[in-house]
């Protein structure tokens, strides 16, 4: 055999070529096997530029880059949620290529607002990772009397069914949140619904409505001086409000509620799968870019395992169930 032959077609080195081609395929199908067909769709069931819309895409990049797979955020808003979700269930099949932006409203007060749902509010969903929550906070206006919750709360309780709370809409986290706040503090407040979040900001703004339960996305109107914050509904304070006390330290103990996000697969989505999205998603909120940017928005960063996210999402349905009918929510 030629010496140039013979040195290019020497044993050892067809070995380690062969070696080699080994490793490359193995590593091919492990970026592979979520979701081999290409891309993945990470499904949120509201509007862009919103605050669950801003949730998927603050994490769509990062994740696509751990995962080696480009994500595409798609909005498919409706019914609180419940039109994207019910989309979600009907067309996704558990390869890993069809996520879903879960979130509490959509996904545990739903099932207690609208009679035909047509989805199963735990069976049809394979809870992956928590992104993170956005407490609610009690505001009132930059003009208002109220300095402190404790003043709002007394005079409340002086004069009944004076004072008013404004909402995003009935079955809003704004009006669980009211609700959950007059029961705990004893309180007969009069609540305002309004057809989205922004009127019943401009309601509280304009002094139209005396409080609002609201989530941490009005925070820049706090920071800008138009609203005030007296309250958190968490069980610290928010780092973005360090100086706004949570209701157990103003005296209404247990007062917690949060609008809170985090992915989800199908039903039957493979175990390995679950664990690879866990990892990936909790690595990314760990991110100081991301984390930085949940936290100053009143968010709370908090990565859980599969089991743990199971465990929260069926504990926030028993709790809405009990809210919402306290709320007086009727079922759509």
């Amino acid at each position: 055999m030629d010496s140039a032959v013979s040195r290019r077609y020497r044993p050892g080195r067809v070995l380690a070529v062969l070696a080699a081609l080994c490793v490359s395929q193995s590593a091919t199908a492990a970026a592979s096997s979520l979701c081999p067909a290409g891309s993945i769709q990470l499904i949120v069931p509201w509007p862009a530029g919103g605050g669950t819309d801003l949730q998927a895409r603050i994490i769509a990049e990062p994740l696509g880059q751990r995962l080696g797979k480009q994500i595409v955020v798609v909005n498919r808003p409706g019914a609180g949620g419940v039109v994207g979700t019910n989309s979600f269930v009907n067309n996704a099949r558990p390869d890993g290529c069809t996520l879903l932006l879960a979130t509490g409203a959509a996904n545990t007060a739903a099932p207690y607002l609208f009679k035909d749902l047509h989805y199963d509010p735990v069976t049809d969903f394979t809870p992956v990772a928590f992104i993170a929550a956005a407490p609610n906070v009690l505001y009132v206006g930059s003009k208002s009397d109220y300095k402190t919750a404790q003043q709002f709360i007394a005079a409340a309780k002086a004069q009944p069914g004076k004072y008013t709370y404004g909402s995003g809409g009935i079955g809003a986290s704004s009006h669980l949140a009211g609700a959950l706040f007059t029961r705990l503090a004893g309180l007969n407040l009069v609540h305002v619904p309004y057809q989205g979040a922004a009127p019943a900001l401009a309601a509280l703004l304009g002094g139209q409505v005396d409080i609002s339960v609201d989530t941490a996305a009005q925070i820049a109107q706090v920071r800008s001086g138009a609203l005030r914050a007296l309250a958190v509904a968490s069980k610290r304070r928010l780092e973005a409000l360090p100086d706004v006390p949570t209701f157990d330290e103003v005296g209404v103990k247990g007062l917690y509620y949060a609008f809170w996000g985090g992915v989800a697969g199908p039903k039957g989505m493979p175990a390995a799968m679950v664990e690879e999205l866990n990892q990936a998603v909790n690595d990314v909120v760990r991110e100081p870019k991301v984390r930085d940017y949940f936290v100053a928005n009143g968010g709370e960063v908090n990565p859980m395992t599969p089991a743990a996210f199971m465990s929260f999402w069926q504990e926030e349905l028993k709790r809405n169930k009990d809210i919402v009918a306290f709320a007086g929510a009727k079922a759509n």
